[in-house]
């Protein structure tokens, strides 16, 4: 399984796009015209406050259409053709379609010249560490009025989500079903657009399509057209389309491929479970109000997970009515946690198949949807994993004391059987040792003058903070298959092979590498765990550790004061069976650093330069 951890890049990326999706609206209107004849997709909205109902302007499905809308007299409004649906602002209409049917609608000018809808944020907004303000209604107003001088012109913002598809008649693999044809026409000459008849596709893809109209100033007309279903297929689509003059009522992020561009990382999986993240949620320091309102919140954003060889979500994981309705895993845990030193929103799936690939899909749903911009919500680019072969790794998280843990540790079900207190088992451990190593910080000169200090650059709290870091790294070992290929992790270290496998079976005495020789299984390398209290206690049998990052160490020997004689391994002295490294400008990580390098504020990942020395042990750590 790949495993990443996003970059202060990556993570400021992520804001940038949170920020994106619900405050779209300092746009120009001078400028919107470049913006959507180059096909941007970045104008989202998320929870802005209801306006006046619009119960009224449902579709009209009897032969003739006669909207009536509120505020405006009758002969203004006019009559569309027969079999034409009217589509008002912000108020998604679903329809059933049989293969080779075409339906058609309107977004007619009296929706076209509504008032825009008002914000109403739900979200805190606001991504500075100074400020807590959020985004001004005043951008709505100051757009609406620019939008409004421009040849009584708007903007519109056509969006669609196909919810439903014809599904395979066979098992095994098969493709997908052909995506719907919809078809734009702005002339009144063209009323019925079609494959043959029209000015503009809407490319769907994954179950979404959406267009921006810019200079609008009449009705749009749109035809939706299903294909004829393919052999092999049974059924009918099903689709929601939306129009809005203020934003896209649905968005899909695609991301940037040079980055972690998912905005949702798998942190680790064991046999039946996962444990996912956002990134940084804001930039805000710890002491902001806009810090707190995100940690205080319910958390905003969900996740729906697929596996991966599943035929129904196929097509539809760019649609959130899609998700809705065949995702496999719907009801996942999740709680807003500060890990890393800022606010995330953690995810934890359950009741999931061993050795199985599956897709995780983030989305972050309005809780009103009609009559506000961007009620659709949003759906960011899928995310694949991979559960593990094995049975003795389990996923621990929220631990008291080693916040920043949440992954695979060595387990044994039969012995600790519930998660929960496996989890506050190792986090006691740290803790417990911790304690030998307070009390020793307490004999240096912390709150003293700047002559007396041990560092300019590093104060006590520093030296707390890298070593409570690299002690949850040492003491809780992040667990991976032991039937993990050599050739394709070389970086795991195998451990205790010295213990039978936990379903009882004995270790082989030589297989071809030899790894089982009973000089392997006398040495602290691999005969046993990092610490004895796992082998004693838990009783995992043999897998393999994610050794910690050496960085860890360095930063601990950097920040605390000589006088605790903390220093690191040398390569010759065991560094490599002790510490493993990240391999620079690769988002896989090799070494385990939980909460990722950017709890130290954003650190560099620092070289061994002069510190490269054996550790002095003041407090009883196992690190072997």
């Amino acid at each position: 399984m790949r495993l990443f951890i996003c970059s202060p890049f990556a993570n400021a990326t992520f804001i940038v796009l949170i920020y994106l999706s619900i405050c779209p609206f300092h746009i120009q209107a001078t400028d919107a015209d470049s913006a959507f004849s180059e096909d941007h997709n970045h104008h989202r909205l998320l929870d802005l406050l209801d306006q006046s109902d619009t119960s009224r302007h449902g579709p009209n499905r009897e032969s003739s259409y006669e909207p009536d809308f509120l505020g405006l007299d009758r002969g203004i409004v006019g009559r569309a053709p027969k079999a034409v649906t009217a589509l008002a602002n912000n108020a998604p209409q679903p329809m059933n379609i049989e293969p080779g049917e075409i339906q058609y609608w309107t977004f007619p000018k009296s929706s076209l010249q509504a008032p825009y809808a008002n914000p109403a944020f739900d979200l805190p907004l606001n991504l500075s560490a100074t400020s807590n303000t959020t985004c001004l209604e005043s951008d709505l107003i100051q757009l609406a009025k620019k939008q409004n001088t421009i040849a009584n012109t708007r903007n519109v913002w056509l969006s669609i989500s196909v919810c439903d598809q014809p599904t395979s008649t066979t098992t095994g693999t098969a493709g997908l079903p052909p995506p719907l044809g919809v078809y734009l026409s702005r002339s009144a000459d063209n009323q019925q657009p079609d494959v043959g008849s029209h000015e503009q596709i809407i490319a769907v893809e994954g179950g979404y399509g959406f267009a921006n109209l810019s200079s609008v100033a009449d009705a749009i007309w749109i035809g939706v057209r299903a294909p004829p279903a393919p052999d092999g297929f049974e059924g009918a689509y099903s689709y929601e389309l939306a129009a809005s003059i203020d934003a896209l009522y649905t968005t899909y992020f695609d991301g940037d491929p040079k980055i972690n561009d998912t905005q949702i990382t798998a942190w680790d999986t064991d046999s039946n479970s996962s444990i996912l993240s956002t990134g940084d949620i804001t930039n805000s320091l710890a002491n902001s109000t806009n810090f707190s309102r995100w940690m205080e919140m319910d958390p905003p954003f969900k996740v729906y997970v697929h596996d991966q060889a599943g035929l129904s979500f196929r097509g539809l994981n760019r649609s959130i009515c899609g998700l809705k309705n065949h995702a496999m895993v719907t009801e996942i845990e999740n709680s807003m946690v500060k890990i890393g030193g800022q606010p995330k929103q953690l995810f934890y799936v359950n009741r999931l198949n061993r050795n199985t690939s599956y897709l995780a899909i983030m989305t972050l749903e309005p809780g009103s949807r009609n009559s506000t911009a961007g009620g659709g919500g949003t759906v960011w680019k899928a995310t694949s994993f991979t559960t593990k072969s094995d049975n003795n790794c389990q996923i621990v998280y929220q631990l008291p004391f080693c916040t920043d843990v949440a992954y695979a540790v060595p387990s044994n079900p039969d012995r600790k059987p519930n998660v929960t207190d496996l989890g506050l088992l190792y986090d006691r451990w740290a803790n417990d040792a911790y304690q030998n190593f307070s009390k020793s910080l307490q004999q240096i000169p912390c709150e003293t003058t700047d002559s007396a200090r041990y560092s300019l650059a590093r104060n006590c709290q520093d030296c707390d903070n890298a070593y409570k870091a690299w002690l949850c790294a040492v003491t809780i070992p992040r667990c991976e298959d032991f039937s993990t290929s050599p050739n394709d992790r070389r970086h795991l270290l195998p451990r205790n092979i010295k213990q039978k496998f936990i379903n009882g079976s004995e270790t082989p005495i030589e297989p071809p590498d030899h790894l089982f020789s009973s000089a392997n299984k006398s040495t602290n390398q691999y005969g046993v765990s990092r610490n004895k209290r796992i082998d004693d206690e838990i009783q995992p049998g043999p897998y393999k550790e994610m050794l910690p990052c050496k960085d860890l160490c360095y930063h601990l020997t950097q920040n605390c004061p000589a006088a605790l004689h903390f220093a690191c391994p040398l390569e010759s002295t065991g560094l490599n069976f002790t510490y493993g490294h990240h391999r620079q400008g690769d988002k896989e990580w090799y070494c385990n650093w939980p909460g990722g390098p950017n709890l130290f504020n954003g650190a560099a990942v620092l070289g061994p330069g002069w510190m490269m020395v054996w550790v002095v042990m003041i407090a009883v750590l196992y690190v072997l």
